[in-house]
């Protein structure tokens, strides 16, 4: 069993908010508040103040850190997210001679193509996250912009640009 300083110690060496937060429940019911009371004042379920209780009374105070391992798990193998990963790195050639960058709907293209597995936006974006990507987004154009010059400049760039 546990006391409270014991309780008060584990709260200030975790580094894990939601594990100090379960203590911090477990901490106002061993000093006398009813679990009802905490779980209604930390919005949530009374069940789960009662679950946090027992797990802490089976297993001990680590055993209210978060577990890791949960969540969905990629459907991408490492030799696939390797290979997304080189992909990504390199610019995507455009059909008037030069490149662009990744967008989010060319990886999820990319990953159904290649692999026959489909992604949402958000799930992809979260892929290519932690594959070490940073999203860049463009400056939108001036609204005084000269449309005619910027197609002037453009025009005289690509009679300077050598054809490979």
């Amino acid at each position: 069993m546990f006391t409270t300083p014991d309780i008060t110690t584990a709260i200030c060496r975790s580094c894990d908010k939601n594990e100090k937060f379960r203590l911090q429940v477990l901490l106002l019911v061993k000093n006398g508040l009813s679990p009802a009371k905490v779980a209604e004042d930390f919005s949530v379920h009374r069940s789960t103040v009662h679950r946090w209780m027992k797990r802490a009374e089976e297993e001990g105070l680590s055993s209210l850190k978060c577990k890791h391992g949960r969540g969905v798990k990629s459907f991408l193998s490492a030799e696939q997210l390797s290979e997304l990963r080189e992909a990504l790195s390199k610019p995507i050639p455009t059909d008037d001679g030069f490149s662009r960058g990744w967008q989010t709907k060319d990886a999820i293209q990319f990953v159904k193509e290649k692999f026959g597995i489909s992604y949402s936006k958000s799930r992809m974006r979260q892929i290519i996250k932690n594959l070490g990507f940073s999203r860049v987004t463009c400056r939108p154009q001036s609204k005084r912009r000269n449309q005619a010059l910027t197609n002037e400049f453009i025009t005289e760039i690509k009679k300077k640009t050598p054809k490979s």
